[in-house]
């Protein structure tokens, strides 16, 4: 009969009685305690971080602008108020007038061409087009500028690394990079000064993980 596999308690008793028998006496036990209830925690955890990753969608760009518009609403029941928004004005220096009238739309289409995140504050328009692992259309950049052009324009390309738009060539120097990350750390300062719901921490935290 093959002998019964081992289990993990097996494997600390054994590692324990190693430890003893060539450190005897001293404070050992109680590192030895910490090490091991550290290897138990990491070794019984599976699945994704958050939630949005245990449901596979830590990678869905139209769930992720979703999520990135609710943050960025001052009336959202994120519990962070105008913080997110007034965070990311500031990042991209972006002047508005205290008591601004906002508007945040998603996926605001003209002609052939939608903007993922749409933010309208007192007269600025600040347009996000945010990508994880999909790459650019054809001219989507030019396309974006072109379209919006009649508005006081920023123009913000959000991806994972923070890389600038290669079909930025009439835009060219006109869009502002940012990675997933930056918004994410931005944010996280803003849940820490406040009561920030469930909801915002995890979505903050799924973003700082692209």
């Amino acid at each position: 009969m093959a002998p019964a596999a081992s289990t993990s308690e097996d494997r600390f008793d054994a590692l324990r009685r190693e430890w003893t028998a060539v450190s005897p006496g001293g404070d050992w036990e109680h590192h030895f305690s910490r090490v091991i209830d550290e290897w138990r925690s990491v070794e019984w955890r599976s699945g994704g971080k958050t939630l949005m990753a245990a449901l596979g969608l830590q990678f869905d760009e139209v769930a992720l602008c979703r999520g990135l518009a609710w943050l960025l609403e001052p009336g959202g029941s994120h519990q962070l108020g105008q913080g997110p928004l007034d965070a990311l004005l500031g990042d991209l220096d972006v002047p508005v007038a205290e008591d601004a009238p906002v508007e945040i739309r998603v996926e605001e289409a003209r002609a052939d061409t939608r903007a993922d995140v749409v933010v309208r504050v007192g007269g600025q328009t600040v347009i996000i087009e945010a990508k994880v692992f999909a790459g650019e259309q054809p001219r989507q950049a030019d396309r974006l500028y072109t379209h919006w052009a009649g508005e006081n324009l920023t123009l913000v390309f959000l991806t994972r690394t923070g890389y600038v738009p290669y079909t930025a060539r009439e835009s060219e120097g006109l869009w502002v990079a940012r990675a997933w990350r930056d918004v994410a750390a931005m944010m996280r300062r803003v849940a820490d000064r406040t009561d920030a719901s469930a909801g915002a921490r995890e979505f903050i935290e799924t973003i700082g993980a692209l």
